[in-house]
């Protein structure tokens, strides 16, 4: 009788769950910290994701491509310029988000110049070669994406881009397609020089790009990116005309 009695106020506290409590409670004990664990990445990514979600859309990227070593600061305000002299909120959604794609190149010709240059102690200054050929190589995969019109071209990247005796396989619109007409400032058939323009004398921070850099527009590509949808790719040619046609009257080509 009094091992009976002993057993029954052991066991008179122990309460035998089942179910889905039970199994709950099982499965905390086993697999607390990895559940922590990826509760943390799931919030972590969820957080990230509306942040994504509120982030301002892009009306149009511009793109650089030079010896000027842009700062973001300089991108951000060379946008600001070119946004607010376009009359236009393209995506109604009361701000004009302009953006820039920058690629800070040397030609072998400007390379060759930089390594001639000394520091204040008669040494030669180091040029990270690997550099700018890792910057042409990006500028080169980019203008295959279709995501910039356009552009502010070093001269020797423009003038690649129109050496093709084919002009139906020349990359850049034509001006006289665009605008109607050839500015006086024309590099040849394609291009404006920036240093010829209002937008350059009338902003300093135009001039952070050498004033023999080349505006241009390139065309659309039909095989995705942007500029394969034709919405996009009028306003790209908008801002190209604002550019060009900034502070002057509409010439012809005479």
């Amino acid at each position: 009788m009094e091992e009976n009695k002993r057993d029954k106020e052991y066991t008179e506290g122990i309460k035998v769950s089942g179910g889905f409590l039970g199994w709950l409670d099982n499965y905390w004990y086993h697999y607390k910290w990895p559940t922590i664990v990826v509760c943390f990445f799931l919030i972590v990514g969820l957080v990230g994701g509306l942040q994504m979600c509120n982030r301002e859309s892009e009306d149009l990227i511009i793109l650089y491509s030079g010896s000027a070593a842009l700062s973001a600061k300089d991108a951000d305000d060379i946008c600001a310029v070119i946004a607010g002299i376009v009359n236009e909120d393209f995506d109604g959604d009361g701000n004009k988000n302009f953006a820039m794609s920058k690629y800070n190149i040397l030609s072998e010709e400007q390379i060759r110049e930089e390594k001639k240059k000394t520091d204040e102690n008669g040494k030669p200054i180091f040029v990270d070669t690997n550099y700018y050929t890792s910057q042409s190589a990006t500028y080169h995969s980019y203008i295959q994406t279709g995501e910039s019109s356009v552009a502010f071209l070093e001269p020797w990247l423009y003038e690649a881009l129109i050496a093709n005796p084919d002009p139906e396989k020349v990359r850049l619109q034509k001006l006289s397609d665009v605008l109607g007409y050839v500015p006086d400032s024309a590099c040849g058939e394609y291009g404006i020089r920036l240093g010829d323009t209002e937008l350059y004398r009338d902003y300093g921070v135009m001039r952070n790009m050498p004033a023999d850099t080349v505006i241009c527009l390139f065309k659309p590509l039909w095989k995705g990116g942007k500029s394969s949808k034709e919405e996009f790719y009028a306003r790209e040619k908008k801002t190209f005309v604002a550019i060009v046609e900034y502070g002057a009257d509409t010439q012809s080509d005479t």
